[in-house]
């Protein structure tokens, strides 16, 4: 679960800092806070005017505290220190491409979450860009396999996990299927982050109950497509294919879903991308009214009638890459 999906109100105006990414000798002078187990309250754990020791990195880690916060006013000097030390793990050659990408999957959930959070549509904008280039650089490396993807993802029902999944599923499935350029993977992770931003208008009440959503609250739930698509038309820092994506990830080739009904060729190839990798990965997830499926099973229902909504072509090819061995 994401650190900003478990934060109380307290932890609002605080940006998530990762524990892993802390290093003595480079730590930003700033405030840190802590958040306390039981009340959820953010409590000073040191003054911007305190060094920080090994020993301070050693107990948070020994109390598996993950997360410290900062408040906003020293948000942007600790991004920058936060991108400096994602960019030396992308490059770390002493770490296989498997232990790079679960430890990066670790922070930017985080960043994300911290972008969803606010929802400030700019800075989730430069958040999903640079996370999705980070994300990229790792997946173009063939030395992890999609069983390897899958085992590190975390499977939650939380937007910014579920976002970030099917950014890293459609990345792999384009590549898979040559859809499009390398330059162009960027781009297509981004629309795997942004494919869910028009939830942000949906109440968190109807988007995490815990039982089945009754038929009103389907169709509430269902405008969050075009939510989206009216929070982002309009900006010049969105291409049409990532827009698209937004939009029609949930048509379906058979003209049965929704917001329009879009039918087969009318539906963009990056949005039918999404629809297939989209509806695996929700079957895969825990959702607050059920667990999540094993893999043989996912593809057992995804076999059924939701198949016929389904790109044949780009459904087969995910199949086969998942299962092959």
């Amino acid at each position: 679960m994401t650190p900003t999906s478990t934060i109380a109100i307290q932890c609002l105006g605080y940006t998530p800092i990762p524990v892993a990414l802390l290093s003595c000798d480079e730590v930003p002078m700033v405030d840190l806070y802590r958040k306390d187990v039981e009340t959820g309250r953010l409590r000073l754990y040191r003054a911007a005017n305190v060094p920080m020791v090994p020993e301070d990195l050693e107990r948070l880690v020994q109390s598996k505290v993950s997360w410290l916060y900062t408040p906003e006013v020293d948000q942007g000097e600790m991004q920058l220190y936060i991108r400096r030390k994602l960019d030396r793990l992308v490059n770390d050659n002493s770490l296989n491409v498997r232990e790079r990408f679960g430890r990066l999957n670790e922070v930017v959930e985080g960043i994300l979450g911290s972008a969803f959070e606010v929802d400030e549509t700019d800075e989730l904008m430069r958040s999903s860009a640079y996370v999705a280039s980070m994300a990229v650089r790792l997946l173009c490396q063939n030395e992890m396999t999609a069983g390897d993807l899958i085992s590190l993802l975390h499977h939650d029902y939380q937007t910014v996990t579920h976002s970030l999944n099917v950014a890293y599923m459609m990345v792999t499935l384009a590549r898979e299927m040559r859809m499009v350029s390398d330059s162009e993977l960027q781009s297509v992770a981004v629309a795997g982050i942004l494919h869910d931003v028009g939830k942000l208008s949906v109440s968190e009440r109807i988007l995490n109950k815990s039982q089945r959503l009754q038929r009103r609250e389907e169709r509430i739930a269902q405008k969050h497509p075009a939510h989206g698509f009216r929070r982002l038309c309009e900006r010049t820092d969105i291409s049409y294919g990532q827009l698209m994506v937004v939009y029609q990830h949930h048509e379906r080739m058979t003209g049965k879903g929704y917001p329009v009904g879009a039918v087969g060729e009318e539906i963009h190839p990056w949005a039918r991308l999404c629809s297939v990798v989209n509806v695996f990965e929700s079957l895969i997830s825990n959702r607050p009214y059920r667990r999540r499926y094993p893999l043989t099973e996912a593809f057992q229902i995804m076999d059924g009638p939701l198949s016929a909504g389904l790109d044949r072509e780009m459904y087969q090819c995910w199949k086969q890459h998942i299962l092959k061995k």
